[in-house]
């Protein structure tokens, strides 16, 4: 027996080396292309899971994987996330998050009624749609260098409206059949939960952790955040609300303290690991086999979310008075699904909602919308310079995302009209 156990632990070990070597290697082999990691990552998560090589086959190591991944993720999304600039501009990110969130839910129960589809089904589909994935927008807004401008703050403040907004479609599709008093009660407690933590953090003084009395040494701040990672993740579980909510709190509080930068200094070096261990586990739960069956439906889902995703996006921050060629530009942004998507899928599971078959369809559909993320980039990037120039037509909005010789002249005059600007 014991010698089983050795084996088995050197058999684990070994998947683990060699995954995350051939991890490393695609994420620098995109990096050189000028293309974002978390494409490298996904791509070797699949080569080496169930679908590629068959390396990690086991559901219990995937899933452990995926949730691990998760968890963290959400965990340094919420440390990222100031708060105290999301109450500067609330009014736009939240209006346009309950916009899409009543649209979408509307829209499905009118498909519900129409084709006679489950409603619980339905609602969940408008939420995975309603998402967008934060890790990897804020990668595509680094690479356009768009994080601290009009595009990147909109964007990111409707990040903040999105990931908080999960917390009542988590407890919706949890109680799935069973909408009662006790529903009820359980969002008034999670959503209130939230707006207290903002209203706390969002004051003036930033809250002080005396680390220095706690930790003898600066290499235990990593340890001391992780641990309260996994902690509140732990408490939020015994009130029934889920590990990777109770992450992304303790992310959001720890973010919003006077040793902010500290911890976000200490925890740098393992952010990358952690981000490579989210988008890994995307790639293994990845089912190449469902993706061959079931092609057509899969590519008629994603391209008619991703379009319908667009549309919605520019035309609702069109309404904000945003200019059309800059709404265009963040609507392009917003139209990956995200991760949370998988967080939905494991709670429909869980609660019978979906079976295997709709699970690895979000997956698939998930994985895809964030693998095809240089696409993403290219077209935003051309309405992008579009608004540099000035130009806010339907027309010429049209033109830039189809005509290659458009957007070559626009981007030449983005170009010079930038020099301009940094040459004042």
């Amino acid at each position: 027996m014991v010698e089983l156990s050795i084996m088995n632990n050197e058999y684990v070990f070994a998947h683990l080396t060699v995954i995350i070597l051939v991890a490393a290697v695609s994420g620098t082999l995109f990096a050189k292309l000028n293309q974002p990691v978390m494409v490298g990552y996904i791509l070797a998560g699949v080569m080496f899971g169930p679908s590629g090589l068959g390396f990690i086959s086991s559901h219990d190591q995937i899933q452990f994987y995926s949730e691990l991944g998760i968890l963290l993720l959400l965990f340094v999304i919420g440390m990222e996330l100031n708060i105290r600039s999301f109450i500067k501009m609330w009014r736009i990110p939240t209006l346009f998050t309950v916009i899409q969130v009543l649209v979408n839910a509307g829209v499905a129960s009118l498909l519900s009624t129409l084709f006679d589809f489950p409603i619980y089904i339905m609602l969940l589909s408008a939420f995975v749609i309603s998402l967008s994935s934060t890790a990897a927008i804020v990668k595509v807004l680094e690479y356009l260098g768009e994080l601290r401008t009009d595009v990147g703050h909109i964007s990111i403040g409707i990040l903040v409206a999105q990931d908080i907004a999960i917390v009542p479609m988590m407890l919706v599709i949890k109680e799935c059949g069973s909408f009662n008093s006790s529903i009820i009660a359980d969002l008034i407690v999670a959503i209130g939960l939230v707006v207290l933590l903002i209203r706390y953090v969002g004051k003036k003084e930033k809250i002080i952790i005396p680390t220095k009395h706690f930790l003898p040494t600066s290499d235990l701040t990593p340890i001391a955040a992780l641990a309260l990672c996994f902690a509140s993740s732990a408490i939020v579980v015994l009130f029934g609300l889920s590990e990777a909510y109770g992450a992304f709190l303790a992310g959001l509080l720890l973010g919003n303290t006077q040793e902010r930068q500290n911890i976000l200094n200490s925890v740098k070096p393992i952010q990358n690991v952690l981000l490579m261990a989210f988008f890994l586990s995307v790639g293994l739960m990845f089912d190449l086999r469902f993706l061959v069956q079931n092609w057509l439906i899969v590519c008629l889902i994603l391209i008619g979310a991703t379009a319908w995703k667009i549309v919605f996006n520019t035309v609702v921050l069109k309404f904000f008075s945003i200019e059309l060629a800059k709404a265009t530009s963040i609507g392009i942004i917003l139209a990956q699904l995200g991760e949370f998507a998988l967080v939905l899928a494991n709670v429909a599971t869980q609660s019978k909602i979906i079976d295997v078959f709709g699970q690895k369809l979000i997956v698939c559909i998930t994985a895809l919308s964030l693998s095809i993320s240089p696409i993403f980039i290219m077209l935003s990037t051309k309405t992008n310079n579009l608004s540099f120039v000035g130009d806010n037509s339907l027309s010429s909005v049209l033109k830039v995302l189809f005509s290659r010789n458009f957007a070559k002249e626009v981007k030449n005059l983005s170009i010079e009209y930038k020099k301009m600007k940094f040459n004042k």
